[in-house]
């Protein structure tokens, strides 16, 4: 019988057949090429650059995504995830760039990606400190954002909105076509088969195109065969001007709600990359942003627009089953290949905007539930409802505030039109605020500070008596919360280096406690204790780990973060426990 769940068949460690990684790995680039081809065509459109200066563009947009891929794919030191992240032009920044080649040219877009590189880059410096702000909450809301800016996009597309034909029966049709056979082979086709679903769905609305008659090759013809318009290039210059100095203040802001986005990809790209996924790896979102930063900088020396992270290839892993960073490899030697051949981004430039506008759609809409696992497997307590509610909600009036009537939007100042001007940016800006003004509001909290060694256990269970008196726990709460802080303490102790400082903080809300450990040592995962086949007959190596199985028994939730060297374990104890927590507590 074939297979139809979403079984994942080559993670990001595994390296997939040479058809599939390639094949895969172009049909990721294109969302990504489209992305690049997109601004140069409306810079030139607007008349604010020449053919050539257009032709350039769209080259070192290509070159620049697929070193960027790259980078993202292979980890180096603290660079790149070392995950199947895509980068590309990222359309936050259109705003800017219009302003800033209107002003002074396409050098100083050049100058202003590498002053605004660095941003990025001191974000991942000092990640452990927004620790508790760029959460997987967070970051699913970014995610299901990123969709809500997008689908209205991907149906203007499939409708041919900006065309002379928009809204024509066959533009409905072409999309229709290519929605059709790509949702039927993800849900009918055997798993084999439906990795292909997006490029087939892609080549059967090309053939409705053919046959309607809306398929054509003018750009490819007009193309060169080989080149790389490298005269057009143009030296950084920053014009010393009170308005150059705006625009920056646009191009950093832009940076920082493409951090978010980065944030929220590089969370997401793991929940759906890894079998046995266990904890989000925030080294790897460091290493994200730290190759988002590079690819800025590499956006500058060759006189483009910086890039993001692109959403689109991450709601396909499910559905595909391939999240192997070799797609990306080859998907990024793609887009290089094509930054020197015109011809092929002509190709692409031709190709039905209604079938990929309706590939695009579906695409979107899985991205969608990916952000929307993201946010529940993180847990749905009271303040994670509101950063949910109030960052996607936020985010989505901010998109549609025209066609909702808003008109308050109009008063805020043009500086900050990157981060009102689409769902992903004030979506995200505002979940992180939220995060941070929660973080910031003030509420009761015990802590304590000492040795790792056994000789600090009854000063830490003094602490947790003091805890529990503190917040008025009723007693079988209280028992579960020392037993819970003891096995933890005495895990941390055995495990540890010794000789360091163990640092414990207790807080609380209306529902819950929690309870954080921080230690600066190698800790074995706390979240997955080992537990021996056979009780009875196991020697005491192999009985070290049954009290962390008590510990994620009796907790509602444990958590397991690693930052920078620094270990971040914490475990949430309900005040009013169930009747099952009860029964295990017995």
């Amino acid at each position: 019988m074939s297979q139809r769940g979403p079984t994942l068949r080559y993670d990001v460690h595994e390296r997939p057949p040479l058809v599939i990684a390639a094949g895969l790995g172009l049909q990721n680039a294109l969302f990504v090429i489209s992305g690049a081809i997109l601004l140069p065509i409306l810079l030139r459109a607007a008349d604010l650059i020449t053919a050539g200066e257009a032709a350039f563009l769209v080259s070192a947009s290509l070159l620049t995504a697929g070193l960027s891929t790259a980078v993202q794919a292979f980890r180096v030191g603290a660079v790149g995830s070392g995950f199947m992240l895509f980068m590309g032009t990222s359309g936050t920044f259109f705003a800017a760039t219009f302003d800033a080649i209107e002003l002074a040219g396409i050098g100083f877009v050049a100058a202003l990606a590498l002053i605004a590189a660095p941003a990025e880059l001191l974000v991942a410096r000092f990640f452990r400190f927004f620790r508790n702000i760029f959460t997987p909450t967070v970051g699913g809301v970014v995610v299901m954002c990123v969709a809500v800016t997008v689908v209205p996009l991907t149906i203007q597309q499939w409708n041919g909105v900006g065309t002379d034909r928009a809204g024509s029966l066959e533009y409905m049709l072409i999309g229709g076509v290519a929605v059709f056979v790509m949702v039927a082979m993800i849900v009918i086709a055997p798993a084999r088969y439906r990795l292909w679903s997006p490029i087939a769905g892609l080549a059967a609305g090309c053939v409705a195109a053919a046959i309607t008659g809306d398929w054509s090759f003018g750009h490819a013809t007009d193309a060169a065969i080989v080149g790389f318009p490298i005269s057009e290039w143009e030296a950084p210059t920053f014009p010393t001007s009170g308005a150059a100095f705006a625009v920056l203040g646009a191009f950093v802001i832009a940076t920082l709600a493409g951090t978010f986005e980065t944030v929220g990809d590089a969370i997401a790209i793991q929940k759906v990359s890894l079998r046995n996924f266990t904890r989000i790896n925030y080294e790897a979102v460091r290493g994200a942003l730290n190759a988002d930063g590079v690819g800025n900088a590499l956006a500058g020396v060759f006189c483009t627009t910086p890039n993001t992270t692109y959403s689109s290839p991450i709601g396909m892993v499910p559905v595909v089953g391939v999240g192997s960073r070799w797609v990306a490899l080859w998907g990024a030697g793609i887009m290089v290949v094509m930054a020197f051949f015109p011809i092929l981004s002509g190709f692409v430039l031709d190709l039905p905007g209604p079938a990929i506008g309706g590939v695009s759609f579906v695409a979107m809409l899985l991205l969608f539930i990916v952000g929307m696992r993201t946010v529940v497997d993180a847990g749905l307590n009271s303040r994670a409802a509101l950063v949910v509610s109030l960052g996607f909600w936020g985010g989505f009036c901010g998109e549609f505030a025209d066609e909702l009537g808003l008109p308050f939007l109009e008063h805020i100042p043009d500086v900050l039109a990157p981060i009102t001007g689409n769902a992903i940016s004030l979506g995200s800006v505002i979940a992180v605020l939220v995060s941070t003004a929660l973080l910031l509001i003030p509420q009761r909290r015990f802590r304590w500070r000492g040795d790792a060694s056994t000789d600090s256990l009854q000063h830490v269970l003094a602490f947790g008596s003091d805890v529990s008196k503190g917040f008025n726990l009723e007693s079988s709460s209280a028992n579960r919360l020392e037993l819970c802080l003891e096995e933890l303490f005495t895990h941390v102790v055995e495990n540890g280096d010794p000789g360091r400082t163990v640092r414990i903080e207790a807080t609380a809300n209306e529902d819950e406690v929690q309870v954080v450990v921080t230690d600066r040592s190698d800790v074995p995962n706390v979240e997955l204790p080992n537990v021996p086949p056979d009780l009875l007959q196991a020697d005491d190596e192999e009985l070290q780990d049954l009290g962390l199985v008590l510990l994620t028994r009796l907790a509602v939730s444990v958590s397991h973060t690693t930052i920078s060297g620094w270990q971040y374990v914490s475990f949430v104890i309900a005040r009013q426990p169930n009747e099952l927590q009860l029964v295990q507590q017995r």
